[in-house]
């Protein structure tokens, strides 16, 4: 029998819907109500999704892995530029992120693959691995390097739980280091100068590190309580750069203070925690799809929240359900229509290999 919607899971996003739209609503109404009709087409493909029998999901994986990733690579072609990148493809009534989609379709192939592999066997480690490379070098160039690096903890995510090694994870933890600095030859100049200025922001307060100088001040202006809404002066007065998306975090903290932000982080607490409970008596292809779902989120939400905070260096990486932006929020809601669809089925665990 089919598993009954979780909707207590649901309760935890719309409240998060709820608080962004309120923020986006503060800053730019029409900001707000451009996202209200983005929240009600992707409440729809939830719903609509949710209906879909899981075991269809595996049939698709690849022609959806192959349609987005001839959507990546005709944006090199297609796309204009915008601030440097091109990583958005317009439609004239409606621009989409094809990164967005392939996050999630990166969690469905990796699953699909996985799901009688397992990660212990390096063949198949490294077969996992050149499947979602593809997607790590289009969306690296574009150039999107914060975004691109998703795309490994996604892989490493579910390779976890398709049994990788410890000894593994941690070659690869070096591996990854030494890739780092060989990458970091091949950032663009304003990539290096956010590292650079994320070490030390007050050396070009009005250049680089403006925008985190900027997202500090308001955190910490708001206090406890906060300044209330629409009286944020960072934010209101435009000080504070991308507030509806990258730094809208540091919009809530200022205008709702830190009581307003902890409600904000405790409800993303609770949602892993419903994430994690709902891999309980799951098949061997939900848990995957539900490790890569909780990697994914917790990554954005873990990245965009110490950048915000100053912990971080500033990229582009958005903060999930909350930050402005259709093609992200209708991507994670179609998510997590998926993981709605599965049905009740024996743990994983006696099906691996």
């Amino acid at each position: 029998m089919r598993k009954s919607p979780d909707y207590s899971l649901i309760l935890i996003i719309l409240a998060l819907g709820a608080i962004s739209l309120l923020i986006l609503y503060s800053l730019n109404k029409n900001l707000a109500l451009n996202q209200l009709f983005f929240w009600v087409i992707g409440l729809s493909v939830l719903a609509a999704v949710s209906f879909f029998n899981s075991q269809n999901w595996q049939n698709i994986a690849v022609p959806f892995y192959i349609l987005v990733l001839f959507l990546l690579i005709s944006l090199f072609f297609i796309a204009e530029p915008v601030r440097g990148s091109i990583r958005w493809i317009d439609l004239g009534f409606f621009r989409f992120q094809p990164s967005e989609i392939a996050k999630v379709v990166s969690i469905l192939i990796l699953s699909s693959y996985f799901q009688k592999k397992s990660a212990s066997q390096f063949k198949y480690l490294l077969g996992g691995f050149l499947l979602i490379l593809p997607f790590f070098v289009l969306v690296f160039f574009q150039p999107d390097i914060g975004n691109s690096l998703l795309f490994l903890v996604i892989f490493l995510g579910i390779a976890v739980v398709s049994g990788l090694k410890i000894r593994t994870l941690f070659f690869l933890f070096i591996l990854f280091l030494i890739l780092s600095l060989t990458i970091f030859r091949f950032l663009a100049p304003y990539q290096k100068e956010r590292l650079y200025s994320f070490i030390n922001p007050t050396a070009d307060p009005l250049g680089t590190g403006y925008s985190l100088i900027q997202s500090k001040i308001a955190v910490g202006s708001g206090q406890f309580l906060g300044r209330g809404l629409g009286r944020g002066t960072q934010s209101q007065l435009e000080f504070l750069p991308e507030t509806e998306s990258d730094f809208i975090f540091a919009s809530v903290a200022e205008q709702l203070g830190f009581l307003g932000a902890g409600v904000v982080i405790m409800l993303y607490s609770l949602l892993f925690v419903k994430l994690i409970s709902l891999s309980k008596n799951t098949d061997r292809f939900a848990q995957l799809i539900l490790s890569g779902s909780i990697t994914y989120l917790f990554f954005q939400f873990a990245i965009n929240i110490g950048m915000n905070l100053g912990l971080l260096p500033v990229t582009g990486i958005t903060l999930p359900f909350f930050s402005y932006g259709g093609s992200s929020l209708i991507s994670i809601l179609f998510l997590i229509g998926v993981i709605q669809s599965f049905k009740k089925t024996p743990t994983f665990m006696s099906e691996m290999n």
